[in-house]
């Protein structure tokens, strides 16, 4: 069934790549659309009418670390207007601060009553020192403003943390999470994916212990090949040391992740766990509202996310579906 829309489809990203799976199905689709660059871009507060039929909001944190800054902050600006136009918009400004705050994060999880990482919030280096004493070691000094494992830190004891404390950097907005290391079982975390309350898939990720760089699209490039005959495994040699599958989370652990995106306000986007190597416990650790999915998705998942993403926007903008 062929969709005609009055106005554009808003895609609001800065990064030259994540969106071109979304695109190519739009394109196919021959659905009207604009990509919004907003790391050099200017809105009139005065302008009233509105000129998309929905906002597909893809901003992420780790813009800053691509000369990007700016985007931080503006985003939330530049989001707040479409929305007060009654513009509909995927991962609205709500969500977004969740995406881009992890303090905010470790806030939610405690407010939901989930496991997570014991982790004290700082703002001058100071304090990592004095949480130190509260937290067990190894710790894990993160940035607030995250993305793709940027900057983030680990101490295996106090005197390591000492030595190094003074050049810990805190990222854009000076502020930092310290956070005691929980040993993931078999070095693995899960992501599960999650759109308009339902859950899509979840993904195993299997990673040495000191990368942090877990963004699914990035660790999982394979050649443009036919899917392999084995589904749960994805042939990548990208990124040596790590590993993506298919994964089945746990039903209770699934709806604790649904509750989460919901009250973070994500439509679209990705909740991330491990369970402790030692106690066998979920703790969630990071909510993201920016979901590129897996790389070659119909050979780790055995299908493709972006017509059912597609099909997700499509029902937005046209207001037949989506959007609490």
């Amino acid at each position: 069934m062929s969709v005609r829309l009055s106005t554009p489809i808003g895609i609001l990203d800065e990064h030259p790549e994540w969106s071109a799976r979304l695109i190519a199905e739009l394109q196919h689709r021959r659905l009207p659309f604009e990509k919004i660059d907003h790391s050099n871009h200017a809105f009139d507060p005065r302008a009233r009418v509105p000129r998309y039929s929905v906002i597909v909001n893809r901003t992420s944190p780790s813009s800053h670390r691509r000369g990007h800054g700016a985007v931080l902050f503006y985003a939330e600006a530049l989001l707040a207007h479409w929305e007060g136009l009654g513009v509909p918009v995927i991962n609205p400004v709500r969500a977004y601060r969740f995406e881009k705050s992890k303090a905010l994060q470790i806030g939610l999880f405690e407010r939901l009553g989930v496991h997570y990482p014991r982790t004290i919030i700082v703002n001058h280096r100071d304090q990592v020192l004095k949480a130190s004493g509260e937290l067990r070691f190894p710790l894990l000094v993160k940035p607030n403003v995250g993305g793709s494992g940027a900057l983030i830190e680990r101490f295996d004891s106090r005197a390591e943390l000492e030595a190094r404390n003074a050049t810990l950097d805190f990222g854009p907005d000076g502020t930092a999470l310290v956070q005691e290391y929980v040993e993931s079982e078999e070095d693995a975390i899960v992501r599960i994916e999650v759109m308009d309350d339902r859950y899509l898939y979840a993904i195993r990720i299997v990673r040495t212990a000191s990368d942090f760089n877990l963004c699914p699209a990035d660790i999982c490039r394979v050649p443009e090949s036919p899917p392999s005959a084995d589904l749960g495994a994805c042939p990548v040699e990208a990124k040596p040391g790590l590993s993506v599958m298919r994964d089945e989370a746990p039903p209770a652990v699934v709806e604790q992740a649904r509750a989460l995106a919901r009250a973070a306000s994500i439509d679209v986007g990705g909740i991330e766990y491990l369970v402790g190597r030692t106690d066998g416990r979920v703790y969630f650790y990071d909510v993201n509202a920016t979901s590129n999915f897996v790389a070659n998705a119909p050979a780790v998942l055995g299908f493709d996310p972006f017509p059912r993403f597609a099909d997700y926007i499509v029902r937005v903008a046209t207001g037949t579906g989506g959007i609490r």
